[in-house]
Formats: C-alpha cells, structure tokens, sequence
C-alpha cells in the first residue's frame, strides 16, 4: 500500500498540483489515477511556464501557427490551458462519477489581472467555464474581502469554487455562508444543488510565513493547530441546524491542506498530522514521488503542544487581521508576475 492508497483508506483525498501535458501525453496522470487513487490535479502558472520553456507545448505552437489568425500571448495562454484542462478532465471524469462529485476535479487559478475587481473576475470565471465545458472544472478564487461575492455569485453560476488562501475561522465561516446563501438562493429557484461543490483551501507554509512571525518562542507549527481549529469548525458549521436543513445530496465545504510549498524533505509531518477524513491534502509531484510508496501512519493530535500558542487577545488578532490583508496583497503582486512571466514565456515561443 502506498501513500495515496493509505490516505485513501483514512478518508482523505489527494490532489496534485502542477502538472503539465507530459503527465497526460506519457499516461503518467492516468496510471497514478488507477492505480493510485489519485483524485484531482492542479495547473499553475509556474509549471506550466516550466514546461513550455522545455519544449514540450512546441506542436501546439505550430498548430497555432498554422491556423493563421489574429494571436496574442494571452489568446495563445487561453488555447493551452483550456486543451489541458479538456484532457486532464476528461480522465477524471470517471472518479468523479463513481464518488459522485465529491473529488475527480481539474482545478486552475483565473488569470491575476482579473481579480482586480469582483466585476473582472466574475466574467473571466464564466468566460473559462464555458470554454472548458467539463462540469469537474475547479476555479481557484482567493478568499480575499473583495472576492467574497465573486465566490457567492459563482456559485449561484453553478461554477465549482476553490476559495484559497483562508487563513483563520473566521474567514473560513465568511466562505461557509457565501456558500449556504448561493445554495439557498439556487433551492428557493426550485434548482437542484447536488451537482453544486465548493473547498477551502488552506496554504500550510502560507500560515505560518503569517503567523509564525507574531509568536515568541514556540516550537509547535501554527498551521497545523489552526488546521486542528478549522477541522473543528468544519464539523461544527456541518452541524448546524441551517446546514441540516439542506437537501442530504449537497457537499459539504470541504477543508483542502494545501502543502505545495512545504519542503518535500519537512512534509512528512504534515502528511502525517492532517491526515483527516473528508478533507483533502494538495502535494507537489516531488513530495508525492519521494513518499509514494510509503505507507502513512497518522500521528495522535495529542503530540501537539497546542496550549504554547493563544491566538486570542484584541492585540493578537488585530496583528493577524493586518498580516493576513498585508499576505494577500504580496500573494497578489507574486501571482501577478508569475503570470506575466508565463505570458512573457509564451510571447517568445510565438516569435520563433
């Protein structure tokens, strides 16, 4: 039994983030699929940058070149990412029929320039919707407080969410209600909402790059005793008398451990404590192949000093609300130029 298959039988998802067209031309995504249990990938800026430079969009380029229409680097980006997303939906296409919609999704990040405005990204969001035309597509929307209509509304779209970057309780209760407010909205239309899904993902490395430099003298990982807190909620939240008066189809708002940052050589901690059942964990291809054919044991919560870290006191959460609103517009310029670049990347391909 291997590291997929043994989160598997705790009850946990893994998605894999990063990969390219090589995963799917060299079959590698759909053997880790079938043989693994892997159940849903992500696309991101880098990666795909990473392999254009290597080469391996180069037949692309040439079909493009030989449509011989009107181009742009971004027209080009749009004809890629929805060609990888039609390919890496379509072979998930099977898990997310047999686990009826709770997992086998292809997920991307909208382009940064759009989320400038709630107005920018709604269409952006519809725009790759449609294009894409796979109902297991995942759009990944910071949980920022401009953002949070957008999520609502697309909801309301029927357009899957992943709201990113929560970081406390508190925000992942603001996406709980966006959420329950665009369900309602589509039940009170007499609209089903058992095919309506949304996650909320929580960067593990993020958190403590916000928190850790707000705690004196502590040898506990933050991210992880906030992962302990929002798992708690979650099963609080999902109890609620609100939630249980919803159709028994609907999904819940799962929690998606996002450790694509965290060293592969550090994660095994990780893997190991947020092993939560209904929740998923995000990895690297690194970190997945260097534990792949390991099996996890999940270490108790009581190995956690959870009491040498007290997040309460108006002074702590004022200088939490600031770092977090300073972390998400760095997070923003960051996404921004990793954009830029990809485009830049593609504008070089293009003139060759």
């Amino acid at each position: 039994m291997n590291l997929l298959q043994s989160l598997c039988r705790y009850g946990q998802s893994i998605w894999l983030d990063g990969y390219e067209r090589s995963w799917i031309s060299r079959s590698q995504l759909q053997q880790s699929i079938e043989e693994d249990g892997l159940r849903g990938v992500r696309s991101n800026f880098q990666s795909l940058q990473t392999a254009i430079a290597r080469q391996e969009y180069d037949r692309d380029f040439t079909t493009l070149a030989q449509q011989r229409t009107e181009r742009t680097a971004q027209s080009d980006y749009d004809y890629l990412i929805v060609r990888d997303l039609q390919l890496a939906a379509d072979l998930l296409k099977q898990v997310h029929s047999q686990t009826q919609g709770r997992d086998g999704y292809v997920q991307i990040d909208l382009p940064s320039d759009a989320l400038l405005q709630p107005e920018t990204a709604i269409a952006a969001a519809q725009k790759i919707w449609q294009s894409v035309g796979w109902s297991n597509l995942l759009l990944r929307i910071p949980a920022a407080p401009l953002m949070l209509p957008v999520i609502e509304q697309l909801i309301s779209d029927r357009i899957n969410v992943n709201a990113t970057l929560v970081f406390s309780p508190k925000v992942y209760e603001q996406i709980f209600n966006r959420y329950l407010m665009a369900l309602e909205r589509l039940l009170q239309l007499g609209e089903s909402v058992s095919d309506v899904v949304c996650f909320a993902s929580v960067s593990m490395s993020h958190l403590n790059a916000v928190i850790n430099p707000l705690i004196a003298n502590s040898e506990t990982s933050f991210s992880m005793v906030q992962a302990r807190i929002l798992y708690q909620h979650y099963h609080q939240f999902h109890g609620s008398e609100r939630w249980t008066s919803l159709p028994e189809e609907t999904k819940p708002l799962r929690l998606v451990w996002d450790c694509t940052d965290i060293p592969s050589e550090s994660a095994w901690r990780y893997l190991q404590a947020l092993a939560f059942p209904e929740t998923v964990m995000l990895l690297s291809p690194s970190t997945l192949e260097l534990y792949r054919e390991v099996s996890l044991l999940p270490t108790s919560w009581a190995d956690e000093r959870v009491e040498q870290i007290s997040i309460s006191g108006l002074q702590m959460e004022i200088s939490l609300d600031e770092r977090v609103e300073q972390f998400l517009n760095e997070e923003g310029v960051r996404s921004l130029n990793a954009f830029h670049q990809l485009l830049g990347t593609i504008e070089q391909k293009r003139m060759c």
